[in-house]
């Protein structure tokens, strides 16, 4: 069990409070205020993990049903007493029954494993839902269509009490009248129509007399002529009275079997708002979720006291590993208490299942009891000091206090003699040492440092303190002890030199001795940090300029592939163009010299061969046959590798193994090996094509935001974008077009109704913009009108 005193002086109701404002309705309200640590591991995992769900919730999903449901509990006790509810009471139980529905739906996929796990056994009634819906309007009113029969009586009534107030407004209205009445109004008294009548003219209207005003100049006449008509509608009134009782017992009878189970849904719900609220708090507080050990060990990173909001200082703190007491010192005011605190109302929040404000790897340990003297206590009443206070306490925690505990101790051995003080303090912590008792301790004691030192156990911390500013910083660093720094403080406010140097010579000298080491030790760390951090800043730049040197090796390589690609690229052209030139130089000079000198055909001949036999060859025969070359047939699409031309093959190879293939308006007769297969332009076509359609389907959105266009620049937008979708495949889009006056809506829906591809289109649900979204159903056959 959790001290609950201890609790107080960590204001760990505080944080109750601030869990309570989160919650949507009094379930969660409850829960919050019951929230206690607890030191079972396996409970305290369940509670985080479906906080973590619960933030992921309220991100992805919308809880708001929750907000503002009632305690049923009562109106179950009367169900199962076979009571009639009230139309109020009935509305109150829809909200659960659609808040059950609504949580089951919202908790469902996987994504939710643990909250799935806690709701899978809410029970919905979508039936009854919808009974009471049915009868029941959003005002807690018996609805008018609740039954035929009120129907039916109420639409009598409506009729009946329009026709005699047609009757008394031409009453009211006559000239002949008029001089009888204070006031030229219809009105009411004991459900019946009446008229206001001048006191000394009462006897000049028939009828019966229901009323008089406090002065008794009026008096409230119902006119004869109208005494029939107000009965009947007091009769049907009195129908109407007992068709409702009719519908509200019939209503009640379905709930009756179900209050059990109406009653389990209450509690699930009540643990769902509690969740979310706890959820929303850490959102708040920008929390994380602990890591949770059973060896005593506490390491906060970046820790903030949750109740200081973003004035909170960020410290670590560490405690249990190398140490497992820690000693805080320095001036007043320099946050010694608020580092206490934080540690001990953090680890109380990591035990209740709450995120805490620290970095992402912090970690708690479970305590069987955590106990702290924190404040001044002193009572006159009881006669107390504020050292009686404080050495009361102590004495209930060192009876109470275990291997498994974690004490806080606030300004130990303060408000008595500084010496006394002084060894009780020393003595307490020797024996928490001895019960191997997690402790935090802040004190002014110069003595409980040195003690620090000379046990391997216990470590030194301190607040740090400016001394130029004379503020504190409110950082805790551990492993060095404070100082008060009163010289210095006194120096920077005026007090005399002289003085302080005096005072100085009173301090002892191994107080001086101490007080050396210490700044010797904070400058040796101060040198320490700066160069880590130098380290770190180097190692971060050495880092960056590896990551660029990569980059830079990788634009390298991959220029030179391209330059290589496109040399060999331009190397083929350049080869295939030489050689048509050649080709058709030496068919021109054949030619000629065959008009002139037939006999020195086979010199011209001979000449070809040699110029052809000292060509660079293309890279083309350095290739490998492509895949399927062997197996081209008729038809298929080939490049001849020796011209650098494409066709189509007509025939298979012949007995000399040559293929004929038609270029153009040409039919040449190749080698088969001079053949490559090729993508044919209707295929090359075909891919583009696809590839288009591919990527319209994998990037293209569900919906359109058409907000702030004319009525014919959206027209053309929703065209374009409906053309795309039908591409992709999208059978359902969404189109945005606000609500405003409504123009862009009807033009965007007078076009959809002619346009072939559209299927149907309506209103968008709540969650998705209600009136002001267009859903549209496209369809892929033909449109059926």
């Amino acid at each position: 069990m959790m001290d609950l005193d201890s609790l107080r002086r960590l204001e760990f109701d505080k944080v109750q409070g601030m869990l309570k404002e989160m919650a949507q309705f009094y379930g969660g309200e409850e829960k919050a205020f019951a929230l206690c640590p607890s030191q079972d591991l396996e409970f305290i995992n369940q509670r985080l993990a479906q906080t973590e769900e619960g933030i992921a919730l309220l991100r992805f999903r919308d809880t708001g049903f929750l907000a503002g449901l009632k305690d049923i509990g009562s109106h179950l006790r009367k169900l199962r007493a076979a009571a009639v509810l009230s139309p109020g009471e009935l509305l109150e139980v829809l909200l659960i029954l659609r808040a059950t529905r609504l949580a089951r739906e919202i908790t469902g996929d996987h994504r939710f494993p643990h909250l799935r796990d806690l709701l899978g056994t809410l029970y919905p009634y979508p039936e009854l839902e919808a009974a009471i819906k049915g009868a029941i309007d959003e005002a807690g009113e018996v609805r008018d269509d609740a039954s035929p029969q009120l129907k039916t009586i109420r639409g009598r009534i409506n009729t009946s009490r329009a026709r005699l107030k047609e009757y008394l407004r031409e009453f009211v209205r006559s000239p002949q009248n008029q001089k009888y009445l204070q006031e030229t109004i219809i009105t009411e008294r004991g459900g019946r129509y009446v008229v206001p009548v001048k006191q000394e003219y009462r006897s000049e209207v028939r009828g019966i007399v229901h009323d008089e005003s406090a002065s008794g100049a009026t008096v409230f006449i119902e006119p004869a002529a109208v005494v029939e008509a107000n009965n009947e509608i007091r009769r049907l009134e009195i129908e109407e009275r007992r068709e409702i009782d009719r519908i509200l017992r019939q209503l009640a009878a379905s709930l009756a079997p179900y209050t059990t189970e109406l009653e389990h849904n209450l509690d699930l719900l009540k643990e769902l708002d509690f969740i979310l609220a706890r959820a929303r708090l850490a959102l708040k507080m920008d929390a994380v979720r602990p890591c949770f050990n059973d060896r005593g060990v506490v390491r906060l990173e970046k820790a903030r006291h949750p109740l200081l909001g973003n004035e909170a200082v960020p410290i670590d703190i560490e405690l249990g590993r190398k140490f497992d007491i820690l000693v805080i010192t320095g001036p007043n005011t320099g946050g010694k208490t608020v580092a206490l605190k934080t540690c001990g109302l953090l680890v109380l929040m990591g035990m209740s299942g709450l995120f805490i404000p620290a970095a992402e790897g912090s970690e708690l340990s479970l305590y069987d009891a955590v106990y702290a003297d924190i404040g001044d206590e002193q009572s006159i009443e009881q006669s107390l000091s504020t050292f009686s206070s404080h050495m009361g306490n102590i004495i209930r925690i060192l009876g109470r206090a275990g291997a498994r505990s974690l004490v806080l101790l606030d300004e130990l051995g303060a408000g008595t003699d500084p010496l006394e003080g002084a060894s009780l303090a020393r003595a307490i912590l020797e024996e928490l040492l001895a019960r191997k008792v997690k402790a935090v301790v802040t004190t002014h004691q110069s003595e409980l440092k040195a003690f620090a030192y000379q046990n391997e156990r216990v470590e030194n911390a301190s607040v740090e303190f400016d001394p130029v500013t004379l503020r504190p910083t409110y950082k805790l660093s551990i492993g060095i002890p404070g100082q008060s720094n009163a010289f210095e403080i006194a120096l920077r406010l005026g007090l005399d030199p002289a003085i302080v140097d005096r005072a100085r010579r009173f301090v002892p000298r191994q107080e001086q001795e101490l007080g050396r080491m210490i700044a010797e030790l904070k400058e040796s760390r101060y040198r320490v940090e700066v160069e880590r951090r130098e380290l770190s800043e180097a190692r971060r730049q050495l880092e960056e300029q590896q990551r660029q040197l990569s980059q830079e090796r990788e634009l390298f390589l991959e220029e030179k592939r391209n330059i290589i690609e496109e040399t060999r690229r331009k190397a083929d052209s350049y080869l295939v163009r030489v050689r048509r030139e050649a080709d058709d130089a030496l068919e021109e000079i054949k030619a000629k010299l065959k008009e002139k000198t037939p006999p020195k055909w086979h010199e011209l001949e001979r000449s070809r061969r040699k110029l052809r036999s000292s060509e660079v060859p293309v890279p083309y025969d350095e290739q490998p046959a492509p895949p399927g070359t062997e197996d081209m047939g008729p038809g298929t699409y080939v490049e001849i590798r020796t011209i650098g031309q494409k066709g189509y093959i007509l025939e298979r190879p012949n007995a000399q193994g040559e293929v004929l293939v038609q270029v153009g308006i040409l039919k040449l007769a190749v080698k088969q090996e001079d053949l490559v297969a090729m993508q044919s332009p209707e295929q090359e076509i075909s891919r583009k094509k696809n590839n288009t359609f591919l990527e319209k389907a994998r990037y293209i959105s569900s919906e359109i935001d058409l907000r702030g266009l004319t009525a014919d620049d959206a027209v053309l937008q929703v065209e374009r974008y409906l053309e795309d979708a039908y591409l992709a495949g999208l059978e359902k889009v969404r189109i945005i077009h606000g609500k405003g006056t409504g123009a862009l809506r009807k033009a965007i829906r007078d076009w959809l109704a002619d346009y072939p591809r559209v299927k149907r289109f309506q209103d968008g649900d709540r969650q998705e913009g209600g009136a002001g979204v267009t859903v549209e159903y496209l369809q892929f056959g033909c449109r059926s009108d």
